[in-house]
């Protein structure tokens, strides 16, 4: 679709009708790449909208480096969302996806029954103490100049590293991320874009958007690499003490594309901790005496007051 002359791109799986989730992709990547498997396993179970977000995917690059600020950006997609998806719904995001969730969530606490983080928003930059501003910017300029392939067989040999279980279906996901230029392929997500998505990450940070947060938050996140562990325990410490409702779970022997690596679990952790939700829901709403359009206003007053 198109909005104020901007292409965005997404696709739609299950059945309307279902709960409403919403998928938000990590840096440089896009929807396919990150959800197509994912999604195979949660789409009987909700309605998905898989976004490619500005400057990745299909999706055309906003105009300038300040507009991917958590904060605009939490603007832009709410444009998006408005024209697309029922109210309220399930807000899932993978990476950045998860900070961009994040920060979405805090400034639209009305419209989103359920935030999901998968390993993101509460690690990197700000309890990485190796991860300066100058060291993460260096480092990614320094992986899209050096992020020109002279053929596939060199692309796969990288992103063959990133799962435990490479399949075919995974090389077809990370065709999506590259365009071939002169012979040679290089990412569609342009360098411009990036930078200030990494700038983004240390103007905003993810723990002054936690106790905005009124309605229940789920983190699943990775075991791997170990080196980790200390930013993970760190983190996670910050999750508790600032989110009234926060459930995190670890998904044992999963790096951070914990998707690929157990996408079987964790489309069961996010759909059993919804249906928790849901029963929630039921026991505030009676289908006795409401509307559907009253049951959404009860609900939604319930999840922002955080009583239950």
């Amino acid at each position: 679709m198109k909005i104020n002359g901007k292409t965005i791109a997404y696709s739609e799986h299950g059945q309307p009708g279902l709960p409403a989730l919403v998928c938000l992709h990590g840096l440089a990547g896009n929807s396919r790449y990150s959800f197509e498997e994912l999604a195979a396993h949660l789409k009987d179970d909700f309605h998905l909208y898989l976004f490619d977000s500005p400057a990745h995917g299909g999706t055309d690059a906003l105009d300038n480096a300040t507009d991917y600020r958590f904060s605009s950006l939490a603007d832009w997609f709410d444009g998006v969302f408005t024209k697309t998806v029922p109210e309220p719904f399930y807000l899932l995001g993978h990476s950045w996806g998860a900070d961009a969730a994040l920060h979405y969530t805090a400034q639209h606490p009305e419209k989103v029954r359920g935030l999901i983080l998968l390993d993101g928003a509460f690690t990197f930059p700000h309890n990485q103490p190796e991860m300066t501003y100058a060291a993460a910017m260096d480092g990614w300029r320094d992986y899209m100049d050096s992020a020109v392939y002279p053929d596939w067989d060199a692309v796969m040999n990288e992103y063959r590293t990133y799962t435990k279980r490479w399949n075919k279906d995974k090389e077809a996901y990370v065709k999506s991320l590259f365009k071939e230029r002169d012979g040679a392929y290089i990412p569609v997500a342009p360098k411009s874009a990036v930078l200030a998505i990494i700038e983004a990450f240390f103007a905003e940070p993810f723990t002054d958007a936690y106790p905005k947060l009124r309605m229940p938050v789920l983190l699943l996140h990775a075991e791997e690499p170990a080196e980790l562990s200390e930013a993970r325990a760190r983190g996670t410490g910050q999750m508790r003490e600032s989110i009234r409702d926060v459930t995190i779970r670890q998904v044992d022997g999963a790096g951070h594309m914990l998707m690929w690596d157990a996408p079987e679990q964790t489309a069961r952790e996010v759909t059993e901790w919804i249906r928790g939700i849901c029963r929630k829901i039921r026991s505030w709403t009676p289908d006795a005496g409401f509307s559907s359009g009253e049951q959404d206003k009860v609900v939604k007053n319930k999840l922002i007051s955080g009583k239950d």
